[in-house]
C-alpha cells in the first residue's frame, strides 16, 4: 500500500534524523553526560551543537514524525480509537520540532523564564504527556487488526513511556536516561506500526 509505505518511510526518516543528532551532538559537545543531561540540552541556546541539533535534528524530524502519523490517521480513520492514538503521536512529533524553534536556555536551567524556556517547556512537556497513551490507543485498536502482535508491544512501550513521563516530572539525577527510555519506547512502537502500516491492504487498515 503506497500511503502505508509514505508513512513508514516519513517515520523511519524522522526517527533516523533525531538519533543522528543526538548521537552525534552528544559525541562532540564537551563533557556531555548522556545519563544526566537531557536531549534538550544538546539544542539549547549557546551550546556549542546549539543550532545543528535543533535546526538539523528537532525541527525536521518532527515534521516528518507528525506527517507520518496524519497519514496513518487518515489510513486509519474508521477506528476514533486509532485516529485519537495518531493524532496524540503527530503532536508528540510536532514537539519535537517545537523544542527546536524554541530552544531553552544554556543546560536547559528552568530558573530562566524568557518565552523561549516557556514554550520549550509546554511544548516538549505536552508532547511528553500525549504520547504514552497515544501509544497505548493505537495497541488497543491493533489487537483488533492484522498485526496483533503490536497490542502486547504498544502495552510494554506505552508503560515504558509513561514511567518515563512520570521521571521527567521527578528531575532525577539520571534524567538523560529517563528521557532517553520514553524516547527509545516510543521510536520503538512508531516504527512497528509504520512496519505494520506498510505490509497491511486497504480494505485491512480502515476497518
Amino acid at each position: 500500500m503506497i500511503a502505508g509505505r509514505i508513512a513508514f518511510g516519513l517515520l523511519v526518516a524522522g526517527e533516523l534524523i533525531q538519533w543522528v543528532a543526538i548521537l552525534a551532538g552528544g559525541a562532540v559537545y564537551p563533557g556531555y553526560d548522556p545519563l544526566r543531561q537531557y536531549i534538550s540540552e544538546l539544542g539549547a541556546t549557546g551550546a556549542v551543537t546549539g543550532w545543528a541539533v535543533s535546526w538539523l535534528g528537532f525541527v525536521p524530524s518532527g515534521v516528518f514524525i507528525a506527517a507520518g502519523c496524519l497519514i496513518a490517521a487518515l489510513l486509519v480513520r474508521r477506528s476514533g480509537l486509532a485516529v485519537a492514538g495518531c493524532l496524540m503521536l503527530a503532536w508528540y512529533g510536532m514537539s519535537l520540532s517545537g523544542a527546536g524553534l524554541y530552544p531553552c536556555a544554556f543546560e536547559c536551567v528552568r530558573t530562566d523564564a524568557s518565552f523561549n524556556q516557556l514554550m520549550h517547556d509546554l511544548v516538549g512537556g505536552t508532547g511528553y504527556l500525549l504520547a504514552p497513551p497515544g501509544v497505548l490507543l493505537v495497541a488497543l485498536w491493533a489487537r483488533r487488526g492484522r498485526d496483533p502482535w503490536l497490542f502486547p508491544l504498544g502495552i510494554v512501550c506505552g508503560i515504558v513511556a509513561g514511567f518515563g513521563f512520570v521521571g521527567l516530572i521527578v528531575d532525577p539525577e539520571l534524567g538523560g536516561l529517563v528521557q532517553r527510555a520514553l524516547e527509545v519506547a516510543v521510536t520503538v512502537f512508531l516504527l512497528a506500526f509504520g512496519w505494520s502500516l506498510a505490509r497491511v491492504r486497504p480494505a485491512m487498515v480502515v476497518a
